[in-house]
């Protein structure tokens, strides 16, 4: 099989489209145009800081 250079950006893309559709398969899609609680934002925030 011939080698293939992958980007970041493709890699990203790629997640991205993997994460929607396993949020569409879950039933917990976002409405457009819906705003985290401040409280939410806090939690993702130190959830973001305790994975790296």
């Amino acid at each position: 099989m011939k080698r293939k250079d992958i980007t970041q950006e493709a890699i990203r893309r790629s997640s991205v489209r993997a994460a929607v559709a396993s949020v569409a398969i879950e039933n917990r899609s976002v409405p457009v145009g819906y705003v985290r609680t401040e409280r939410v934002e806090r939690l993702l925030v130190v959830r973001k800081q305790t994975a790296r």
